[in-house]
């Protein structure tokens, strides 16, 4: 026993010099000897029963790592192919990439990329707007596409440029921002996958025009551009493309997918957009595709709404407009239960000639639907429409009903307002504009009121846009090139190209032909070639209108304002050549922008402006090139202010470069109201010379016929002075459209005065009183509007 006892003492590292030589202390150090290594065979238990443990939590473990992995494989490659710059970021905003414009974005011109993938993309607009929003902001997104474009003209025809004017006109107080979104054959799966990135630039309202694409449209049922037929695979679709390896993973597969088809897979297609991007050609009224489709749009269009009344954003939807009555149906085809489309439009064109105008209106548009080759919405994408705008409570906006069909004769839509099927023309396009403007201005979302001092209608704006004779010819060859090619022609008709056999007839049209011919010349550029042309005509006015229309293409040439400013001036147009200047600086300020603009602040009398304008060209003025002329202008401007010590200043610092130099000043005039522009100067100087001569008649319808071309401070005003001998009602408002040119007259301030008096705008009177006690003191008719507006108490 002493053996084994001393054998476990050793197991457990005792030594045997440590134990004293005592049997019963030999028996009790076995004992817990004994205890330690019962202890120790439980311990190894408790530590099996623990492994046991741990290899339940290493299956889950190896569970979850054959899912994270994997992730995390996703993770590391979407970083890397990041890095490197693989595929496309597809924002739909992005920085403005000029060096220039540091405070704005853009719309991607890349996005289109996403959407076609088999077809060569189409490209977004020029518009841009600031990255903050001003506290002043009204700012407005609009969806849609090839019509909200402009087709088939360039972005100067775009109805939202025209809102966009109309809207800051009205509402002065605002800094208006339009952003158009649209592009060419895009269908509602675009503008749903747009409507998130909208919704984060803070909009005020979101207008939509859409629904004409969604048959043959990019991710249309009818579409090449087609990736799925299911409406959830293909925004799941849309929403993985965000990804980068996603975009590698389908280049690979297309890249071996032609590789395998090789030659078999290239279909040679020549012709237009419509004619290229339709797959499933014929689809009939109320069949299972058009059925899902329409499903589709009104699912997309719901979700938009949906998205944009969870964030309190307004929307105006639109009815959408196609001409019904003078394009006959593309498609011969029959629809079981119903007769074809050409037996419906000859019925229509039966009811037209009888004088039954309501049935004739009501066959061509069921002809338009039946019509199997959809490049027109069917009337009901219109009643979707009008059900999603009551159902989440948007506006309506009735182009069809309330506009289209109200300006056109017998109420049925045609070639007076569209230049094919679905898109307008130039007066088409003035209606759209029109339709928005109005149901804006109903909902009081801009302002409480619309002021009638700064509204102007529809046609004056036409008259005034930024287009010309070579915007017109450039529609009518997209259109006559739209028509060589399917569904115009028969799909398998022998391909004639109309850009090489039309023969032009003029420089306009010669130069309307290249645009469309190439790709490289753009209509901006077309416009600035014809502006030049003129300029050495010395015909300044159509020059003007050229870099207007090359403006409102494109909006960021510094160069182009400057150039219209000069022309403007030319033309005597000072007020709208000053406007044209303060725009350029929105761009890039310059030394020569300034100089004009403190040369025409002169002839205003807006000294203490010229004077900070000229500074800001000094500062400009790096080289000093131009220092000379500077301090000329300084002197001038500073004499006129009545600012001795700085006129002097600027007098002795221009004698030290030019000893020689004799100041001419010439008598100081207020003028700036009698420059007129020259195409409403005949008008105007016949309207004073009646004026004069005590017709008074005679003067207003002469006046007024001015304005409906152009409106002037002048013609504003004398309209005024002879509604006031009238006692019109309507004499404040033309006092008012005159005051921004005559607020330093005070002659024209006294009559305002009295003016306010009359109708118990007292306030008004005040304030008119006290600017003109700053004017000139001493005046005396501040003492007698004095007395006016104490006796009215």
């Amino acid at each position: 026993m002493g053996q084994d006892c001393t054998k476990m003492v050793d197991k457990c590292g005792i030594r045997n010099a440590d134990l004293p030589d005592n049997p019963l202390f030999m028996y009790i150090s076995l004992r817990k000897v004994n205890a330690m290594k019962e202890k120790s065979i439980q311990g190894k238990d408790e530590n099996d029963n623990s492994v046991k443990l741990s290899r339940r939590k290493r299956i889950l473990f190896k569970s979850i790592m054959l899912f994270v992995i994997p992730l995390l494989i996703v993770f590391l490659l979407e970083m890397f192919l990041r890095i490197f710059n693989y595929g496309e970021a597809y924002r739909l905003f992005v920085d403005f990439p000029g060096k220039e414009i540091q405070k704005h974005k853009v719309i991607n011109p890349l996005i289109g990329k996403k959407y076609f993938q088999k077809l060569e993309h189409t490209r977004p607009c020029h518009d841009m707007f600031l990255k903050e929003k001003p506290e002043n902001g009204f700012r407005i997104f609009v969806m849609g596409s090839s019509t909200v474009l402009g087709f088939p003209y360039d972005e100067n025809l775009m109805f939202t440029r025209i809102l966009q004017q109309r809207l800051q006109d009205c509402y002065p107080e605002k800094q208006v921002e339009v952003i158009n979104t649209a592009f060419t054959a895009i269908n509602s799966f675009t503008l749903l996958d747009f409507v998130d990135d909208v919704l984060e630039e803070e909009p005020d309202a979101i207008l939509i025009y859409a629904g004409q694409n969604e048959f043959y449209g990019a991710l249309g049922l009818g579409s090449v551009e087609r990736s799925f037929q299911s409406r959830p695979l293909t925004l799941l679709h849309l929403d993985l493309l965000s990804f980068r390896f996603y975009q590698l993973l389908q280049n690979i597969i297309h890249g071996t997918a032609e590789r395998i088809a090789g030659d078999n897979n290239r279909v040679d297609v020549y012709g237009t957009l419509m004619k290229v991007i339709a797959k499933n050609r014929d689809i009939t009224y109320k069949g299972e595709i058009y059925n899902k489709t329409v499903r589709r749009y009104e699912k997309n269009m719901d979700r938009i709404m949906e998205k944009a009344g969870r964030r309190d954003v307004p929307v105006f939807i639109s009815e959408l407009v196609s001409n019904a009555k003078d394009i006959k149906p593309f498609c011969a085809a029959k629809t079981p239960g119903y007769p074809s489309a050409e037996e419906q439009y000859e019925e229509a064109i039966q009811n037209e000639k009888e004088g039954d105008f309501e049935k004739a209106k009501s066959n061509y548009y069921l002809a338009k639907d039946l019509d199997c080759i959809r490049f027109r919405a069917s009337e009901e994408i219109n009643e979707v429409i009008r059900t999603l705008a009551e159902k989440h409570k948007a506006v309506l906006v009735p182009m069809q009903t309330k506009f289209f069909e109200q300006a056109s004769p017998h109420h049925l839509i045609g070639n007076n307002l569209m230049t094919e099927h679905v898109h307008p023309n130039i007066d088409g396009y003035f209606m759209m504009a029109d339709a928005f403007f109005y149901v804006l201005a109903e909902s009081k979302l801009p302002g409480e009121k619309l002021d009638i001092v700064y509204y102007r209608n529809s046609a004056y704006y036409q008259k005034n846009w930024g287009f010309t004779e070579l915007d017109s010819m450039l529609g009518v060859h997209r259109v006559n090139s739209l028509k060589y090619y399917w569904p115009y022609q028969p799909y398998d008709a022998p391909f004639v190209d109309y850009r090489e056999i039309y023969k032009p007839v003029s420089m306009i049209d010669s130069l309307a032909m290249s645009i469309i011919k190439s790709t490289d010349f753009k209509t901006n550029e077309a416009h600035l070639v014809l502006a030049r042309v003129y300029q050495k005509e010395k015909n300044f006015y159509k020059a003007f209108r050229e870099y207007q229309a090359a403006i409102e293409c494109n909006p960021y040439q510094v160069k182009d304002y400057l150039e219209a400013a000069d022309c403007l001036i030319k033309t005597d147009d000072l007020p709208l050549a000053l406007h044209y200047i303060q725009k350029s600086f929105e761009l890039q300020e310059s030394f020569y922008g300034y100089v004009r603009q403190g040369e025409i602040l002169i002839i205003k009398g807006d000294y203490e402006d010229a004077v900070e304008s000229f500074s800001n060209a000094s500062k400009l003025d790096e080289k000093h090139e131009n220092t000379a002329l500077i301090l000329e202008k300084l002197y001038e401007a500073n004499f006129y202010k009545g600012d001795v010590k700085a006129a002097e200043e600027a007098l002795n610092k221009l004698k030290k470069i030019n000893p020689d130099f004799i100041p001419r000043i010439p008598e100081q005039r207020m003028d700036y109201v009698y420059h007129v522009p020259v195409q409403v100067r005949d008008l105007i100087n016949e309207g004073i010379r009646s004026f004069n001569a005590g017709h008074d008649d005679a003067a207003l319808e002469m006046l007024l016929k001015s304005m409906e071309i152009k409106e002037t401070s002048l013609s504003n005003r004398i309209t005024g002075d002879i509604l006031m001998r009238k006692n019109d009602k309507n004499t404040l408002v033309y006092f008012l459209r005159a005051y921004p040119d005559y607020k330093k007259d005070i002659n024209f301030l006294s009559d305002l005065g009295t003016l306010y008096l009359k109708y118990g705008v007292t306030e008004k009177a005040r304030e008119v009183l006290n600017e003109m006690k700053r004017l000139d003191p001493g005046n005396e008719k501040i003492e007698q509007l004095k007395e006016k507006i104490q006796a009215s108490k």
